[in-house]
């Protein structure tokens, strides 16, 4: 099992920085800290994200045709999220914890200073990722944040990261290699939607509590979570966001012109709660979906 310290930052991967930018900052509150050019083949920007998570945000955009970047933002499985990363206390115990599962790291060389803890590995989307690319450091902390308030004006007032939804034939087989190899907790179990074109969910808590992890699996073959499997693959579906007040972040879309869908309200232990979502062609590739509850653990 990985020894994970803390999750460090959700990555995206998109041809343009500059509209991303504006709809991080000027619609989800986020804070722009650094934008650079990396000598791996792509332009980077660095955000913070609101609220208690102590998330950072990254966008890549590639630097040219050649670029990693430039393959997946034109692949199956982009624009969109790309990576999620984390810190753990060795990189070398970490990978020998890959290895323990019958999965060979990704960008793992042993070196000496690897050995001594320090290095970065890789779970490659179609070796150990399933679907998607995970991002694993030791040593000094990459991104290190501190909570804030989103006190801008017209922003969703993100509050926290509640989860990231990764699509998956089997909630069963993901959810228990994500307990066995990143020793998350399954906190809830959907009994499936009553129809075949639905999906199932499995809920699983980190064991930092930064962030959830949800699968959905389709419960039949007419599933538009089939669909959306077929034509990408394995991979994340979306990002979810808590937010302090649901009016405020129903205006601010309002306010950038922004549609929102899938707007559902329910009652749970006698509390409301209210969710909704942002298509992916507003926000950069990604599905966003952000909800309010009206006392804290309500809604899953």
């Amino acid at each position: 099992m990985l020894d994970i310290v803390k999750f460090d930052h959700i990555s995206m991967a998109v041809p343009a920085l500059e509209p991303r930018t504006e709809f991080l900052t000027k619609v989800l509150g986020f804070k722009f800290l650094e934008q650079y050019e990396s000598d791996e083949g792509y332009f980077a920007a660095n955000y913070d994200v609101p609220g208690r998570s102590r998330l950072g945000w990254e966008v890549l955009m590639p630097n040219s045709p050649e670029s990693y970047v430039n393959r997946f933002v034109n692949g199956s499985s982009g624009p969109g999220l790309h990576h999620v990363a984390f810190q753990v206390r060795s990189a070398h115990d970490a990978a020998e914890a890959i290895r323990a599962m019958g999965i060979e790291p990704w960008g793992y060389h042993e070196r000496p200073e690897v050995e001594s803890g320090g290095g970065v590995i890789y779970l490659h989307p179609r070796s150990g990722g399933h679907g998607f690319l995970f991002q694993i450091y030791s040593g000094d902390p990459w991104h290190d944040s501190t909570p804030y308030e989103d006190d801008g004006e017209h922003t969703l007032g993100i509050t926290a990261v509640n989860h990231l939804s990764h699509a998956h034939p089997s909630r069963a087989e993901l959810g228990d290699y994500y307990e066995q190899l990143f020793g998350m907790k399954t906190i809830y179990q959907s009994p499936g939607s009553g129809s075949d074109t639905g999906f199932k969910t499995r809920v699983l808590e980190t064991n930092t509590r930064q962030l959830r992890f949800e699968i959905l699996e389709p419960a039949g073959p007419e599933s538009f979570m089939q669909k959306f499997l077929h034509a990408r693959g394995p991979s994340m579906h979306h990002v979810t966001f808590e937010v302090g007040d649901w009016d405020r972040a129903v205006s601010a879309c309002a306010h950038h012109n922004i549609p929102i869908f899938g707007e559902r309200t329910g009652e749970t232990d006698g509390a409301a709660w209210k969710e909704a979502f942002i298509h992916p062609k507003y926000t950069g590739g990604m599905l966003v979906q952000f909800f309010w509850e009206a006392k804290p653990g309500i809604w899953i």
